[in-house]
Protein backbone atom coordinates (compact mmCIF):
# COMPACT_ATOMS: atom_id res chain seq x y z
CA UNK A 1 0.00 0.00 0.00
CA UNK A 2 1.47 3.45 -1.21
CA UNK A 3 1.03 6.08 1.85
CA UNK A 4 1.92 9.53 1.78
CA UNK A 5 5.14 8.77 4.35
CA UNK A 6 5.94 6.37 1.21
CA UNK A 7 5.62 8.79 -1.70
CA UNK A 8 7.12 12.10 -0.27
CA UNK A 9 10.41 9.81 1.11
CA UNK A 10 10.71 8.41 -2.97
CA UNK A 11 10.39 12.04 -3.95
CA UNK A 12 12.80 13.59 -1.57
CA UNK A 13 15.32 10.53 -2.74
CA UNK A 14 14.53 11.43 -6.35
CA UNK A 15 15.29 15.69 -5.48
CA UNK A 16 18.14 14.41 -3.66
CA UNK A 17 20.01 13.01 -6.57
CA UNK A 18 18.62 15.46 -8.84
CA UNK A 19 20.52 18.05 -6.63
CA UNK A 20 23.88 16.15 -6.88
CA UNK A 21 23.58 15.68 -10.16
CA UNK A 22 22.76 19.68 -10.79
CA UNK A 23 25.62 20.84 -8.37
CA UNK A 24 27.97 18.67 -10.91
CA UNK A 25 26.41 19.49 -14.12
CA UNK A 26 26.23 23.37 -14.10
CA UNK A 27 29.09 25.69 -12.96
CA UNK A 28 26.79 28.19 -11.93
CA UNK A 29 26.46 28.00 -8.06
CA UNK A 30 23.66 31.13 -8.21
CA UNK A 31 20.60 28.95 -8.30
CA UNK A 32 17.96 28.81 -6.02
CA UNK A 33 16.71 25.44 -6.36
CA UNK A 34 18.75 23.22 -3.90
CA UNK A 35 17.35 26.02 -1.00
CA UNK A 36 14.02 24.83 -2.69
CA UNK A 37 15.12 21.61 -1.98
CA UNK A 38 15.78 21.99 1.35
CA UNK A 39 12.26 23.50 2.31
CA UNK A 40 11.02 20.33 1.22
CA UNK A 41 13.87 18.22 3.20
CA UNK A 42 12.77 20.34 6.17
CA UNK A 43 9.08 20.02 5.82
CA UNK A 44 9.74 15.93 5.76
CA UNK A 45 12.09 16.15 8.86
CA UNK A 46 9.27 18.15 10.69
CA UNK A 47 6.55 15.42 9.67
CA UNK A 48 8.67 12.39 10.52
CA UNK A 49 11.01 13.38 13.04
CA UNK A 50 12.16 10.12 13.52
CA UNK A 51 13.29 9.87 9.94
CA UNK A 52 16.53 11.84 9.29
CA UNK A 53 19.00 13.14 11.55
CA UNK A 54 18.95 17.07 12.49
CA UNK A 55 22.36 17.15 12.29
CA UNK A 56 23.08 16.28 8.82
CA UNK A 57 20.11 18.23 7.46
CA UNK A 58 21.15 21.65 9.41
CA UNK A 59 25.09 21.06 7.89
CA UNK A 60 23.97 20.12 4.72
CA UNK A 61 21.58 23.01 4.69
CA UNK A 62 24.57 25.33 5.98
CA UNK A 63 27.04 24.06 3.45
CA UNK A 64 24.21 24.91 0.54
CA UNK A 65 23.87 28.03 1.87
CA UNK A 66 27.90 28.86 2.05
CA UNK A 67 28.03 27.73 -1.59
CA UNK A 68 24.89 29.44 -2.65
CA UNK A 69 25.71 33.00 -1.08
CA UNK A 70 29.40 32.75 -2.90
CA UNK A 71 31.26 33.28 0.75
CA UNK A 72 33.97 30.89 -0.17
CA UNK A 73 36.45 30.27 -3.36
CA UNK A 74 39.25 28.22 -4.23
CA UNK A 75 40.01 24.96 -2.26
CA UNK A 76 37.07 25.62 0.45
CA UNK A 77 34.87 25.99 -2.23
CA UNK A 78 35.38 22.94 -2.93
CA UNK A 79 36.02 21.34 0.36
CA UNK A 80 32.32 22.57 1.31
CA UNK A 81 30.96 21.09 -1.80
CA UNK A 82 32.39 18.11 -1.43
CA UNK A 83 31.38 17.86 2.58
CA UNK A 84 27.48 19.00 0.97
CA UNK A 85 27.59 15.86 -1.50
CA UNK A 86 28.74 13.48 0.65
CA UNK A 87 25.49 14.74 3.59
CA UNK A 88 23.36 14.18 0.62
CA UNK A 89 24.62 11.04 0.09
CA UNK A 90 23.68 10.34 3.98
CA UNK A 91 20.34 11.62 3.44
CA UNK A 92 19.64 9.11 0.41
CA UNK A 93 20.98 6.70 2.76
CA UNK A 94 19.05 7.18 5.34
CA UNK A 95 15.42 7.67 3.04
CA UNK A 96 16.74 4.06 1.57
CA UNK A 97 16.96 2.61 4.76
CA UNK A 98 13.60 4.02 5.81
CA UNK A 99 11.82 2.91 3.20
CA UNK A 100 13.82 -1.13 3.20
Amino acid sequence: MIDGFWLSTCLLIAMTVGIIYFRYSTTSQDSNWPLVYYAFVVLHLQLYPEGLSQNVVFAAILAAMFIRFEFLAGWLLKTVQLAECVLLMLIIYRLLSLLL
